[in-house]
C-alpha cells in the first residue's frame, strides 16, 4: 500500500496542472468566442483590397497576383512606396503607367507626339535644322548664278535655237499623228 500511496501523490500534482491547463483553454476559447468574433446583428463592411480594383479578366491576373500579395504598409513594401493601382491609359491594361517601358505600346506610342519629345530634347536638331537650310539656299543661290551666266552667254543664240525648236515640235506632231492613224487602221 504504501507504494500505491506515492503514486497517488505523484498524480495529484498531474491532475492539478491538467485541470489548471483545462481551465486556460477554456478561458482562451471564451475570449475568442466572445471577443474575437463581431456580435449578432453587426453589418460588416467590406475591406477593400487593391487588387479589387482591377477587373478579373486574364490580362491583369498578373497585376491583381502583384497586388494581392504586396504589403500595403510597412517596412517590406516594394521600393518602400504604398502599392497604388495604376492602369495604363494606352494600353489600358494595370500594373503600369503610361510612360514606362513595360507598356506594349510604348514603342509604338503616338508617332507625332515621339517626334515633336525629340525635336525639343535634341540639342542638335537645331543646329542640323540651321545647317539644312543654309546648304539649301546656297545650292539654289548657285544655281541661279547659273542660270544668269547662261542666259547672258545664250541670249545671241537664242533666236536660231529657238526656230530649230520650233521645227522639232512640228516633225514630232506629224510623226505622233502618223502613229495614231496606224493604231486605228490595225
Amino acid at each position: 500500500m504504501a507504494s500505491s500511496e506515492k503514486e497517488r501523490r505523484k498524480h495529484r500534482p498531474d491532475s492539478k496542472k491538467k485541470k489548471r491547463d483545462v481551465e486556460r483553454v477554456q478561458v482562451l476559447k471564451h475570449y475568442d468566442t466572445f471577443y474575437g468574433q463581431a456580435p449578432p446583428g453587426l453589418v460588416k463592411e467590406e475591406e477593400e483590397h487593391p487588387e479589387d480594383c482591377i477587373p478579373d479578366l486574364p490580362e491583369n491576373r498578373e497585376a491583381r497576383e502583384f497586388l494581392s500579395k504586396a504589403p500595403s504598409k510597412g517596412l517590406w513594401m516594394p521600393l518602400g512606396k504604398e502599392v497604388k493601382v495604376m492602369k495604363c491609359w494606352r494600353c489600358k491594361t494595370y500594373g503600369h503607367r503610361t510612360g514606362d517601358r513595360e507598356c506594349p505600346l510604348f514603342v509604338t506610342g503616338n508617332a507625332e507626339i515621339e517626334k515633336f519629345r525629340y525635336i525639343h530634347e535634341d540639342p542638335m536638331h537645331n543646329f542640323l535644322s540651321e545647317k539644312r537650310k543654309a546648304e539649301k539656299l546656297e545650292r539654289v543661290q548657285q544655281l541661279q548664278a547659273l542660270l544668269a551666266s547662261s542666259d547672258s552667254s545664250s541670249s545671241s543664240s537664242s533666236d536660231s535655237s529657238s526656230d530649230e525648236k520650233h521645227k522639232h515640235r512640228k516633225r514630232k506632231k506629224k510623226s505622233h499623228h502618223k502613229h495614231k492613224k496606224k493604231k486605228r487602221k490595225h
